[in-house]
């Protein structure tokens, strides 16, 4: 099973219509990225102020980014991304990562389209967290 959970890693858009999450069509690669500011709080020992100083950092600003790439399938939700990207609307998304949890949040949208005269549509977003985001530990 372990070599399928790529394709578990799921992105959910809540709908307006049920208020429940669906999914994302995502026909080839999705990624999330947890990025932590680091923040540098070192101090100089003041006993001995020319001895060696030792990094000390502390977290500062917290970031989610998803990436996601691939055919554009057109499920409702993935329109609804599209048209979340194209009105700047901040919607609730889930995403599903096999093994590790879900993460949630509101999200801003970019997307990018192209194809060329024999190929199909592909379609490639980017989504930034904005404001709190809610993590469930996978049981």
């Amino acid at each position: 099973m372990a070599q399928h959970m790529g394709r578990e890693l799921v992105i959910k858009r809540k709908m307006e219509v049920d208020q429940l999450f669906a999914s994302v069509c995502v026909s080839e690669a999705r990624s999330i990225e947890i990025n932590n500011e680091e923040i540098d709080i070192t101090k100089p020992d003041c006993a001995d102020p020319g001895s060696k100083l030792v990094r000390s950092l502390m977290y500062g600003m917290q970031s989610i980014a998803v990436q996601l790439d691939g055919a554009f399938v057109g499920n409702a939700a993935q329109k609804a991304m599209t048209a979340d990207a194209v009105n700047q609307v901040v919607t609730e998304y889930q995403i599903v990562v096999p093994g590790v949890g879900m993460f949630e949040a509101d999200f801003l949208v970019s997307m990018t389209f192209s194809g060329d005269k024999a190929g199909e549509l592909q379609a490639q977003g980017r989504m930034a967290a904005t404001g709190v985001i809610g993590f469930t530990a996978a049981a």
